[in-house]
């Protein structure tokens, strides 16, 4: 190669990394402008906010909630109905980790507790619903942080997701079991669940694991938007009040008081059968578990 052409090559790759480089810089400033409200694809991923968490654009749309009656596992209170979600949201891509939450709360609920790992990627768990330390309170504070220093459009808040934006979300568009689809034995490249986490198969026969706790989010694939974890690894409560029956309609959200708030997506510690996109739980908004955490929902206040 002549010397006049390998200028000439040296000046082509100067102008493609240059060009790489304008267009990345263009991708960040648009993830991390923290007035950004409405995203133009869903899953597109936004992280403007004080601790860079990273946020997933989930688009509005009409869906249905719950599973049909031929589902395998199915609970009694999955009975399917229509949900039309009119506006969009922005879903935490993870479960709110240890660090995310000492670095709002000044607190470590999990701290001494049992079959929980210490770690600033690890997902906050021993986190009630309601209270003085929990998941709304978390929301609360980090709402008003934000608010203060300017990273937050006005009118919008941090919140729980409702129920009915927790499955949306999880099922990306999918009416299968899965995100991923009907295959529970696939399960192990998605979700942390009982038959990656607490046992492993010895040819002597099954043996406990020393892994009994959360895995550090993120570790397993993402659905079609990008979001992580929504099968296993922890339960993740959510706003509504439980009820047996699901809400229909548009933009439920359970607000009739009774004993027990929702909480979905399994943890590691259940069977994937537990961990599927329709499966739910609910339990008391005071109670604090190993296996129960949170992630933050973004949107105008009066959603």
């Amino acid at each position: 190669m002549s010397h006049r052409h390998r200028l000439v090559l040296r000046s082509l790759v100067a102008a493609s990394v240059l060009a790489a480089l304008a267009v990345a810089v263009v991708w960040w400033s648009a993830a991390s402008d923290p007035l950004q409200t409405v995203g133009t694809h869903a899953g597109e991923r936004w992280n403007g906010n004080g601790l860079h968490i990273p946020f997933r654009w989930c688009p509005p749309g009409t869906f249905t909630m719950g599973s049909p009656a031929t589902e395998a596992d199915r609970s009694t209170d999955e009975d399917q109905a229509s949900v039309t979600l009119s506006r969009g949201f922005w879903l935490g891509e993870t479960e709110v980790t240890q660090r995310q939450w000492q670095s709002v709360m000044g607190t470590t609920p999990w701290k001494g507790e049992d079959l929980v790992n210490d770690g600033p990627s690890y997902p906050a768990t021993y986190v009630s619903h309601s209270g003085d330390d929990s998941a709304e309170e978390f929301c609360r504070r980090f709402t008003a942080r934000e608010q203060a220093s300017g990273r937050l459009p006005t009118g919008w808040v941090y919140r729980l997701p409702t129920e009915a934006e927790w499955e949306y979300a999880c099922r990306a568009g999918t009416i299968t079991a899965f995100a991923y689809g009907d295959d529970s034995s696939k399960s192990g490249n998605y979700a942390w669940t009982d038959e990656n986490s607490r046992f492993e198969l010895a040819s002597e026969g099954w043996l406990e694991s020393r892994d009994l706790y959360a895995h550090p989010v993120g570790l397993k694939r993402a659905n079609q938007w990008g979001l992580r974890d929504m099968h296993g690894n922890v339960w993740e409560w959510c706003r509504d009040w439980y009820d047996d029956n699901l809400p229909g309609r548009t933009d439920p959200d359970n607000k009739t008081e009774a004993s027990d708030r929702v909480f979905r997506g399994g943890g590691w510690n259940s069977g994937p059968a537990l961990c599927r996109s329709a499966g739910r739980y609910g339990d008391a908004p005071e109670n604090r578990y190993y296996y129960l955490g949170f992630r933050l929902a973004r949107s105008q206040s009066s959603q």
